[in-house]
């Protein structure tokens, strides 16, 4: 999807981090945006100053956990701009790291959940049939995370959660093409980035009483050049940048940082090894 000025883009989890990224990102390649956040007067804040260079923005207050509410930001877009050309499905939260699975609340797992996953499929129900029947050229970007094709025990309901996020885009993916539909979808896969999402979830946990202490793990987020497991942390603007050229060359999996594939093969290599002699 070379074409990308004038497209009009949707990016939910636009208010911080790689949303706020991805959208000062499109705007530079010309297109319309529609910024969805829970934090609404952030999000105004960002379409206020992505206006002032010029972009068409509207922002949309949005808790992509709840349907209904997802529903409401595809209606309001399509009767702003008429079409969707990419949605970037980013909105996302951590949880907690540390605790034992076993020992986590479901409502955590839930919290999660809800955003993580349920938030993505909310974004591709609403929005999929309108790309579809529209006929254009389109593309789906879904945020997932190194967590996603990798395991580790810090943070276990982020990690199962962005794994679900990687088998449903490679199924949608799949759809689309036995579709032979005009929509790319690529699966962004960032290592650690310099964001706000672990310091609000320390904020969080802080203000719902004392728990044990965890670390930031590889794969979500950190405040150094590095992160704690040795990898390199990249800014946000890095990752949105691999994120729209992964949209222009229609790419799928989109590895942002070095390192990724000792990472992947460190996974592979075992499951290869169990298969032998099947």
């Amino acid at each position: 999807m070379r074409d990308l000025p004038g497209k009009v883009v949707v990016v939910t989890g636009a208010a911080q981090g790689i949303g706020r990224a991805l959208a000062e990102a499109f705007a530079d390649a010309g297109c319309r945006l529609v910024l969805a956040d829970i934090d609404g007067p952030k999000a105004e804040a960002v379409a206020r100053e992505l206006a002032q260079g010029g972009t068409e923005t509207v922002s949309v207050r949005t808790d992509v956990s709840r349907r209904d509410q997802v529903l409401d930001l595809r209606d309001t877009v399509l009767a702003r701009f008429g079409a969707v050309h990419v949605l970037c499905n980013n909105a996302g939260v951590m949880g907690p790291a540390g605790d034992p699975l076993w020992e986590l609340p479901v409502g955590e797992w839930q919290r999660v959940m809800a955003v993580n996953l349920w938030g993505q499929l909310h974004g591709i129900q609403a929005f999929l049939p309108a790309m579809l029947a529209a006929g254009h050229e389109g593309h789906v970007v879904n945020t997932a995370s190194m967590q996603g094709v990798t395991s580790g025990p810090l943070i276990p309901e982020y990690a199962a959660s962005k794994h679900a996020v990687v088998s449903l885009s490679e199924s949608l993916r799949a759809q689309l093409d036995a579709r032979s539909a005009r929509i790319g979808v690529s699966v962004l896969c960032p290592g650690a980035v310099r964001t706000d999402l672990a310091p609000r979830e320390r904020r969080r946990l802080a203000e719902d009483g004392p728990r044990e202490p965890w670390a930031v793990a590889p794969g979500t987020s950190g405040s150094a050049s590095r992160s704690p497991a040795g990898g390199v942390t990249l800014t946000a603007s890095q990752v949105a940048a691999a994120a729209v050229a992964a949209v222009r060359e229609n790419r799928f999996y989109v590895f942002t940082h070095p390192g990724s594939g000792a990472r992947v093969r460190a996974r592979i290599t075992p499951l290869l090894a169990a298969l032998d002699g099947l």
